[in-house]
């Protein structure tokens, strides 16, 4: 709280909280508001000096995973005609984890970030703000928009342990390190450590539960659209790679960017749809063995298929005939085994980077799916599932079967396409071609084996159109 009084300019403040105020009790700030029209400063009371001020953050699952993009500081003071630059802020980070750090980085997770643990975060810009970090001309919140980048895991508030990616604790301190002139007057000396939480975009649209089965209980997250009466939505099934299934069910669908599903820009195509992303404590690959094996088998099918039987009977207005079922990698040989198992159920499927060998897929197996619509996505520079032992023949399979609704996207590499990222050339930054998940869930596969459009009815059509005109017949 700002006060004012004849002569003097009194500015009294809370800390925004993002360290833990343990770590910070011997803290001494001091924080000045010079009026314009009187040369004294006076300090702020001690008890305000010792509390700090509070920021909050925001999460933004990008192609390459959760990062926090924006941090909101609350100065409680007015802002009004605040001239605001990015060098007048420091942001400090620490990430903090209770899992183990010596570990061998997995082929496919591709180039190693630099993962570090603490470090100062590069600021873009900023902006006045209200509390949840819109912006506005007036109020008492700045918004810093933080850099992210594809290899600076610095901003990310997951971490890879060895197995799976983990959440961390992120903890911040952002040091005022200019003085800020507003229309009230100056501000000076402001620190920021009292974290009041952060929240995720898109991400915390999502439910948590959880599915008892007597061998492998599996949890999940979901999305529930708006539903009227009587109205009938589609049911989009997503299945996480190898570095999303552990314990924390959010990260089957943050961990990469599956949350785009719900934005308002896809979910348009659905007329509103579920998402069911389902999480596997070991791997949707464990045969058994707790580990990642190439034997064609999976201990979680059964669990699996019970999962989804459950949800749709316990969601009624999920649409049976419209039910989508993909995923990468890991989840990707998953898609193929639950469309093997119950071919009948989907009205579609899309794997990505799928990882069932098709050495082990039979004649049989390929007449069972060969009336399934399916949108296969891989890019030609993976190296961690090779498409000429997994999706290329399975699909030349399917297209000599007469499967006359299969088509596949064979990317020459997997390319950042915003713009954003690029080598020091001005190339494009290049993704591990195991990624091939990126341009899928940007709705960005437009093209089939043969480098033609996929259309419907001559119209061409993006993965996601064309999987929401999908119906059992």
């Amino acid at each position: 709280m700002c006060n004012f009084t004849a002569g003097k300019s009194f500015f009294s403040f809370c800390l925004f909280h993002i360290i833990r105020i343990n770590d910070y009790a011997n803290v001494k700030e001091e924080t000045h508001l010079k009026d314009h029209n009187v040369e004294e400063n006076i300090h702020t009371s001690k008890e305000t000096e010792t509390a700090g001020r509070h920021y909050a953050t925001v999460t933004e699952v990008f192609d390459f995973g959760p990062h926090i993009s924006r941090i909101i500081l609350d100065t409680e003071c007015e802002l009004a005609g605040a001239a605001l630059s990015p060098s007048q802020f420091e942001v400090e980070v620490t990430r903090t984890s209770t899992q183990g750090e010596d570990f061998e980085w997995p082929q496919f997770m591709g180039a190693r970030p630099d993962d570090s643990m603490h470090g100062t975060r590069t600021i873009t810009g900023l902006y006045i703000s209200d509390a949840d970090g819109n912006p506005a001309q007036s109020g008492t919140h700045i918004t810093l928009e933080m850099y992210c980048h594809p290899m600076q895991g610095l901003g990310s508030i997951i971490r890879f342990d060895g197995h799976y990616n983990v959440s961390v604790n992120v903890d911040c301190v952002i040091t005022q390190k200019e003085s800020l002139p507003t229309d009230a007057g100056t501000l000076e000396g402001m620190v920021f450590h009292q974290n009041d939480g952060n929240r995720t975009l898109y991400g915390d649209l999502l439910k948590t539960g959880s599915f008892a089965h007597p061998h492998t209980p599996l949890s999940y997250v979901y999305y529930e659209p708006e539903t009227a009466d009587g109205q009938k939505h589609p049911l989009i099934i997503w299945l996480h790679g190898a570095g999303e299934g552990g314990a924390e069910p959010a990260i089957a669908a943050t961990g990469n960017k599956v949350v785009n599903l719900i934005s308002p820009r896809i979910q348009q195509y659905f007329g509103g749809a579920f998402l069911l992303a389902p999480q596997s404590p070991t791997y949707w690959m464990d045969d058994g063995s707790g580990e990642i094996s190439l034997s064609g088998d999976s201990i979680y099918v059964d669990a699996l298929d019970k999962l989804i039987t459950d949800f749709v009977e316990t969601h009624p207005a999920v649409d049976r005939d419209r039910i989508y079922l993909g995923g990468c990698s890991n989840g990707g040989f998953m898609t193929m085994k639950m469309i093997l198992h119950t071919p009948d159920r989907f009205a579609a499927a899309f794997p990505i980077c799928e990882a069932l060998p098709d050495a082990v897929i039979t004649d049989e197996d390929i007449q069972s799916i060969v009336h399934l619509p399916i949108w296969f996505t891989h890019a030609k520079t993976d190296t961690t599932v090779r498409p000429s032992q997994f999706v290329i023949p399975t699909y030349e399979r399917l297209v000599e079967a007469g499967n006359t609704n299969v088509h596949f996207t064979f990317w020459d590499k997997v390319l950042d396409s915003t713009g954003l990222y690029t080598t020091e050339a001005g190339a494009p930054f290049e993704y591990t071609g195991h990624w091939s998940w990126v341009p899928m869930l940007n709705n960005e596969c437009t093209l089939d084996y043969d480098g033609s459009p996929v259309t419907i009815d001559g119209n061409p059509v993006t993965i996601l159109e064309w999987m929401a005109a999908q119906k059992k017949a």
